[in-house]
């Protein structure tokens, strides 16, 4: 006899067909309703008109959301054989894909229709490479039997070799130009805005009735796409001006954007992935306090559309 209650051991979550080392998932669908109303005759107990219930009526199509967490591994970034890069594989830079994420599994429940509207993660010294993803989903959900995710042989990103570099101003930060200058901790974030488009003719017809999904969207367009890079390290930018930019002595013009790079490795030293943002500097900051060193944090975000 099959177990009533889903464990975790026993859920399979795949998105767009490729399985991943998933520590939590939160699925949620909901309808968007409008109740409408009528008023009847005089009621002296209400000392007004009744209110005679019609109908919970539809305001949009049936939307969700997912959030994961998961770990960043190799396998996950691997494709034909070879290791992919974070702009294929979530498809989050410029010229990114409007078509929907299909072939989605979380636990006992498949659905399809799926955009990416956010990912993170964060890099800590000898720790794996965790991140999150938030989706937004259209459409419904239907219910298979459990799958068990295998995995062998995982090969993770491990935050002790994955550490990048920081360009403040097209100057490279290193001994050179900074003494010393030290990373901490890495985070990394990415948010799509997107716009959704529908048809009257698509979405009033009664075919939906009998249709699983319902009403689905015309387009998902992307509106926006923005990346920030947030370190914490030992020192900040010096002689930053109203533009987020570091003024340096020999470039009094055409001052260059500030650039934070992170390069993911594996424990075993194979390359997995690179992660980028090139902008402005938005804001700095230092913290010293007494019996600890001080604390640094440098903030940088790019417009990539």
């Amino acid at each position: 006899m099959s177990n009533p209650f889903l464990r975790f051991e026993d859920g399979k979550i795949s998105l767009g067909g490729k399985d991943l080392l998933v520590s939590s998932a939160n699925l949620s669908i909901s309808p968007s309703f409008q109740v409408e109303r009528v008023y009847g005759d005089y009621d002296p107990d209400l000392v007004g008109a009744k209110t005679e219930f019609i109908n919970f009526a539809p305001m949009t199509g049936l939307n969700g959301k997912l959030d994961i967490s998961f770990y960043i591994s190799a396998e996950s970034f691997n494709r034909e054989g070879g290791i992919n890069s974070i702009e294929r594989l979530f498809e989050i830079k410029g010229g990114m894909s409007e078509d929907p994420i299909h072939s989605n599994v979380v636990g006992r429940y498949s659905f399809d229709n799926m955009y990416l509207t956010s990912f993170s993660f964060e890099l800590q010294p000898f720790k794996i490479v965790k991140a999150s993803a938030s989706y937004i989903i259209y459409g419904s959900i239907r219910k298979n039997p459990s799958r068990r995710f295998v995995q062998l042989g995982a090969n993770f990103a491990h935050g002790l070799k994955s550490f990048g570099q920081i360009k403040i101003g097209g100057a490279a930060v290193n001994p050179s130009s900074f003494e010393k200058f030290e990373i901490n901790s890495l985070n990394y974030k990415i948010i799509v805005d997107r716009k959704l488009h529908t048809k009257i003719r698509e979405s009033e017809n009664t075919s939906i009735n009998t249709f699983p999904d319902g009403v689905l969207p015309y387009r998902v367009s992307v509106e926006s796409i923005e990346s920030e890079m947030n370190v914490q390290c030992n020192d900040i930018v010096s002689s930053l001006n109203s533009y987020g930019d570091q003024q340096l002595g020999s470039s009094p013009e055409g001052l260059q954007d500030s650039e934070i790079c992170a390069f993911l490795y594996s424990a075993k030293g194979e390359r997995v992935a690179k992660f980028s943002s090139r902008g402005k500097i938005q804001s700095e900051s230092i913290s010293i306090t007494e019996g600890s060193n001080a604390s640094c944090n440098i903030y940088i975000k790019e417009i990539i559309k």
